[in-house]
């Protein structure tokens, strides 16, 4: 047997080993964590593997003939971005509610399906003659039409999986001041991965790189595969709350990103006592010091909602949480890094001294606010 075909052999057999594996995984959920969204990203990594299961097939030596049957396979391809949009769409929001209009992610794939299937069974060499040229050109170029769909198809759910979790990432100031442990960086990877994946199948299908002795397609999936196993066992509860208090971070984050944040939810004698409150707190206990803080923290310091607190944050200081703490945090490091008494701190010192978790929070946190990076605020104070 070639030496080519033999490896390529192995790779398939390895493949649909290691998709089964991760599937098990994700429906498993050893973690118990993120639920619904390892429900649904074990069904976008089943769709992967059943579309394979046709190359195991044929490698074991069960090549399947029959054409209705090859399309049955890969009617799950249909399925595989709107399934991975999904899974998305519940990590960043667990408490997702099913909606009518998720249905339509796989009508598409519904309607293409059957769409082959139809072609397949009417215009069979059996049904057509070989030289009526005009039917067998309307089904070329019918075929034509379903395969760039389904490319555009690819294209659209990898941009919107990429500006999902950007806005995520966003969302993430509104209550939290650290967000390097909670921005989602593993499934960021995971993304990176898998839109990378889909734009070297599109371009196969396009420029055909792959040959019968090498599916250049597989060797990436297998790598690939490799990759989100090691980023996807290191995922951890998106909201580290309880369920009251994930609901209620959720719900402001919703009002926050809509012009219902507009509406005021309390009198404006109540906000500047509010005001007053959390600044009497914040220069006597110094909460931002805490690398830990988040809304629901203050929230609880001040014996109110978090709610109120980000209300008061945003429409008393005309700041999102992440900003209003980390100006308290920039301020007390200015302090520190001008005190001649702390000369024996490094500037990433300073950084944990004041909250931040990391160097680069710090560095870039701190240019944002002053201009200037740490070392240069300090080399001309």
């Amino acid at each position: 047997m070639n030496l080519y075909i033999l490896m390529n052999n192995f790779i398939t057999i390895i493949l649909c080993g290691s998709l089964l594996l991760l599937v098990f995984i994700a429906f498993s959920n050893p973690n118990k964590v993120n639920v619904k969204a390892n429900f649904w990203f074990g069904l976008f990594l089943t769709s992967i593997f059943i579309v394979n299961l046709e190359d195991l097939f044929f490698v074991i030596g069960k090549e399947i003939k029959n054409q209705i049957l090859i399309n049955s396979f890969s009617l799950p391809a249909n399925f595989i971005a709107p399934l991975f949009y999904i899974s998305i769409c519940y990590f960043i929001k667990p408490n997702r509610k099913w909606k009518y209009t998720d249905y339509f992610h796989f009508f598409i794939g519904i309607l293409f399906f059957l769409t082959l299937l139809a072609i397949t069974f009417l215009f069979t060499e059996k049904n057509v003659a070989i030289n009526d040229t005009e039917i067998i050109n309307v089904v070329t170029v019918i075929y034509y039409i379903l395969q760039y769909s389904f490319i555009i198809q690819l294209l659209i759910y990898g941009f919107l999986t990429f500006k999902k979790l950007k806005k995520h990432q966003e969302n993430l100031k509104i209550f939290s001041s650290n967000t390097e442990n909670i921005d989602l960086k593993w499934l960021k990877n995971i993304v990176i991965i898998v839109n990378g994946l889909l734009l070297i199948w599109i371009i196969d299908m396009l420029f055909n790189i792959s040959s019968p002795t090498i599916s250049v397609i597989n060797y990436f999936l297998l790598l690939g595969i490799f990759f989100i196993t090691f980023d996807f066992i290191k995922q951890k509860e998106i909201y580290p709350f309880s369920v009251t208090l994930k609901d209620e971070i959720i719900n402001i984050i919703e009002e926050t990103n809509s012009l219902s944040n507009k509406k005021e939810l309390i009198s404006n004698e109540r906000l500047n006592e509010n005001k007053t409150a959390l600044l009497k707190i914040m220069d006597s206990q110094k909460p931002y010091l805490n690398s830990e803080i988040s809304l629901v923290k203050l929230s609880q310091m001040l014996q109110t909602t978090p709610h109120l607190i980000s209300y008061t944050i945003n429409k008393g200081f005309n700041e999102n949480f992440y900003q209003f703490i980390n100006r308290y945090r920039i301020e007390e490091s200015k302090k520190l890094l001008l005190d001649p008494t702390k000369n024996n701190l490094t500037l990433i010192g300073i950084g944990y001294e004041v909250g931040f978790n990391s160097k680069s929070a710090f560095n870039t946190t701190f240019k944002k606010i002053t201009g200037k990076t740490p070392s240069e605020f300090k080399k001309i104070s």
